[in-house]
């Protein structure tokens, strides 16, 4: 395909991309890959965690509109697999950076209405490290000790592999020479290594949500499992 050839008929373009990533997305489906539906299912028990959410808290104003992030989360994760699934493997992990960015931003955002507001009325961006420091500080685990009876005074989450992720994935929106997918010699080609990579960190992601969310929300941590059986068989 010549797209540099001026009388290309563009809409052959666009569908011979169509004809190339339909195939991809068919080799990733046809391969026998048990973190599929891992990932799958954790991404359903982000709604089950709203939903205990809804259920067992006295919510303010800002915390019901907090709860809107998991429909999008769960969506970024679906879109996410589908991408890497065609061997859109850039556009696919810029989803998962929302991810992680805003599963952390539903724990930072919950006690902080003067935060939320801001972000949603004045366009003020969340900062992923402003975020971590402030739902590891000694303060905050005080406060989450003394609503959740279970949490074990623990780091809320894992700062050194959220930093970990969050780095990796800001080198593919940000457009590091290192992550340019258009130089390489099988460029949007299925790749097996490449989509069980990309499963295997979504997966890293959900977990690392999933345990800030059992530690911050005593209900969570009670009721995700009983409310999501299917969770107990991965």
């Amino acid at each position: 395909m010549n797209i540099l050839n001026e009388f290309y008929d563009k809409k052959t373009i666009l569908a011979d991309i169509h004809s190339k990533l339909e195939k991809n997305l068919k080799k990733s489906l046809s391969t026998k890959n048990d973190i599929f539906e891992k990932v799958e299912i954790k991404a359903r028990s982000f709604t089950i965690v709203c939903i205990i959410l809804k259920d067992k808290y006295n919510l303010l104003a800002h915390q019901k509109e907090v709860l809107t992030i998991f429909d999008e989360l769960f969506a970024d994760v679906i879109i996410s697999i589908y991408l890497a699934g065609c061997a859109l493997d850039k556009p696919a992990q810029g989803l998962l950076r929302r991810v992680i960015e805003l599963g952390v931003g539903i724990v930072y955002l919950w006690d902080l209405p003067h935060k939320f507001w801001g972000w949603k009325d004045n366009d003020i961006a969340l900062n992923f490290n402003e975020m971590i420091s402030h739902i590891n500080s000694p303060e905050y685990t005080i406060l989450v000790s003394k609503e959740n009876p279970k949490y074990q005074r623990e780091a809320l989450i894992d700062r050194k592999k959220a930093d970990e992720i969050y780095g990796s994935l800001s080198d593919t929106i940000h457009g590091k020479i290192s992550t340019f997918e258009s130089v390489l010699r099988d460029r949007y080609d299925f790749n097996l290594t490449d989509w069980t990579e990309h499963l295997n960190k979504t997966e890293e992601i959900e977990n690392i949500l999933l345990d800030l969310w059992r530690r911050r929300f005593t209900h969570v941590a009670e009721e995700l499992h009983n409310k999501c059986p299917q969770l107990q068989r991965i």
